[in-house]
């Protein structure tokens, strides 16, 4: 025991457990699944002076993901006022938000309640988490005549979540795009529909792993590619049709006789397109770009990286984690949205952070937090909720620095024995519904998983999350939609309700005079779900072993929703494939 500790009495007690800790078979405590425990993974246990976790690594991270925002949007309430505030929390979760600039210039300290240290400490942090309000969108940047949550600078866009755009519907994780719809994962993106995962893209439609391409349609991992149509796995290509060379002449007289305004035509292209996907395609076994020594999906020029997805340039020893983005972040376990982040473990949302356990959402320039949600530039606080410039809080209570420690001794010794400390909260502190969490969306969690995650299964319309009500003789069946928008005003504004997605929605006219400018049918699907839709076509953050097909040879990859049974090359097969394209 290091005698300059400041919590003595968790520290003997979180050593003799990590002393007795050896590698071996477990069973996750929620979901049943086995796991491997490493020397690895205790030395993480080790590195944070935590305990071994209860539940598995996947188990860890769906948690962690319970409490992500993929691309929902709600009506909810002014904390004060009860006026409606668009928001990407749900109402029923029961978190009160206000508008950003009220939120920031508030401060919750105010909020501090008295710390029952016998008493279960995640209903107390519950209880608290449910009293101070939320800033209902967290934008980085004040968006202009937008309607953007997590806006990077958002400009006449409407919809658009974790995006710099301008001009532009219903976007998620786009940066630098304009007069476009549909956009996941993108950057650099102009006059575009359905682009997923892609850069340096111009006047293109239905596109899915693409780069530096032009006037495209229905295209899969094409490079440097202009005036194709159905097109798989191709590089520096012109005039194709569905993987077919034309001459100029013939591949315009085709494209003549396309029309994509039609939803029965663009329906009819889109199954082909689907079916050349499934026959003619062949994918690699990830996408990762200079992932020196690591594994997972979407890394590029990271080093040292288990397990990882969608882990940016310039990252280190990084395991179990995702959306490591922006800043480069190291040394971090089990996090999610680490942005310039460090020596992080188990939580969600660390921005310049560093010796952060168990955040529960977005923090910023903290140091030495633990189990804190929207907390900005704090120190040596645990369990605080919405705190500014604060150290030595305790569920938003000031303390002295000797009192702190004293009672932060005692708090950790408690939960540790309830079997509480070591783990985060259950997804009902989330704000989210467990269908549009990034647990459900990039990680597959079935809603039973999501269920022993802790999560409430309330209705997606609960406590007026669509807002106002509608009579539903009034709603309109995506049947009725026109096969073919010939009058805006026909369609605008008017109520649809989409069965698969149990919400309605509706066309508003900018939306709608932007499909006929990109030559496109209006989709017949509630946002939501098109975004949800385009994420599914990405490669999951949900990894298996398998098979090089040309080879034999075995692969670790991660799987696929919309295309379960994708043709695989290991990197080496992959790229001669390529040269004989």
């Amino acid at each position: 025991m290091d005698d300059m500790s400041n919590t003595p009495n968790y520290d003997a007690k979180v050593k003799a457990i990590l002393d007795g800790l050896t590698p071996g078979e477990r069973v996750c405590a929620i979901t049943g699944e086995k796991w491997m425990m490493t020397e690895e993974e205790i030395g993480w246990y080790r590195k944070f002076n935590v305990p071994p976790s209860k539940y598995s690594p996947s188990a860890r991270i769906k948690l962690v993901m319970g409490y992500f925002v993929v691309f929902d949007m709600w009506y909810n309430k002014h904390a004060d006022t009860g006026a409606p505030i668009i928001s990407t929390t749900h109402p029923a979760s029961g978190i009160r938000v206000l508008p950003d600039l009220e939120w920031f210039n508030r401060d919750f300290i105010s909020h501090g309640q008295n710390l029952q240290a016998s008493n279960s400490f995640f209903d107390q942090l519950y209880a608290l988490s449910r009293r101070v309000p939320v800033a209902a969108t967290f934008n980085y940047k004040v968006p202009e005549n937008s309607v953007a949550f997590i806006s990077f600078g958002d400009q006449d866009s409407y919809f658009v979540l974790a995006c710099k755009s301008k001009r532009s519907f219903f976007c998620g994780n786009a940066h630098d795009v304009e007069d476009s719809a549909e956009l996941v994962a993108v950057e650099n993106v102009r006059q575009s529909y359905a682009v997923v995962h892609s850069q340096r893209i111009f006047n293109c439609r239905f596109l899915l792993e693409c780069y530096d391409c032009i006037n495209l349609h229905f295209l899969f991992d094409c490079r440097n590619c202009e005036f194709c149509f159905g097109a798989t796995n191709q590089r520096n290509k012109k005039y194709l049709w569905f993987n077919e060379q034309l001459s100029k002449e013939e591949w315009e007289r085709r494209f003549a006789e396309i029309d994509l305004r039609s939803r029965e035509a663009l329906d009819e292209i889109q199954q082909h397109f689907s079916e050349l996907m499934q026959t003619q395609t062949v994918w690699p076994e990830n996408f990762n770009v200079n992932a020196v020594d690591s594994s997972g999906e979407y890394i590029i020029e990271s080093t040292d990286v288990r397990d990882g997805y969608y882990i940016m340039r310039g990252c280190r020893n990084l395991d179990n984690s995702c959306y490591a983005f922006g800043l480069p972040s190291h040394d971090c376990y089990t996090v999610c949205a680490p942005i310039g982040a460090s020596d992080c473990y188990y939580g969600i949302g660390q921005e310049q952070c560093s010796q952060v356990r168990f955040a529960l959402s977005i923090l910023a320039r903290n140091m030495n937090t633990e189990y804190c949600n929207v907390c900005f530039d704090c120190e040596n606080c645990f369990g605080c909720i919405g705190l500014r410039h604060k150290k030595f809080c305790i569920l938003n209570k000031q303390y002295t620095e000797e009192e702190y420690w004293k009672v932060l001794d005692e708090l950790k010794c408690a939960m540790l024995d309830r079997g509480e400390y070591g783990e985060l909260p259950p997804m009902k502190f989330g704000t989210q519904h467990w269908s549009g969490s990034g647990a459900r969306v990039l990680y597959g969690a079935s809603k039973d998983e999501c269920l022993k995650l802790g999560a409430v299964d309330f209705p997606v319309g609960a406590e007026g999350s669509e807002g106002p009500i509608v009579d539903s003789a009034s709603l309109h069946s995506l049947d009725s939609i026109p096969d073919r928008i010939d009058s805006i005003e026909e369609v605008t504004g008017k109520p649809y309700f989409d069965p698969a997605a149990n919400r309605r929605f509706s066309y508003q006219k900018t939306e709608l005079e932007l499909y006929a400018r990109l030559g496109v049918a209006p989709p017949r699907k509630h946002p939501t779900r098109r975004l949800t839709d385009h994420y599914h076509e990405m490669s999951m953050a949900v990894f298996e072993d398998g098979h090089c097909e040309k080879c034999n040879q075995q692969i670790r990859v991660a799987k696929n929703m919309t295309y379960p049974n994708r043709k695989l090359y290991c990197k080496s097969c992959y790229l001669a494939f390529i040269e004989t394209r």
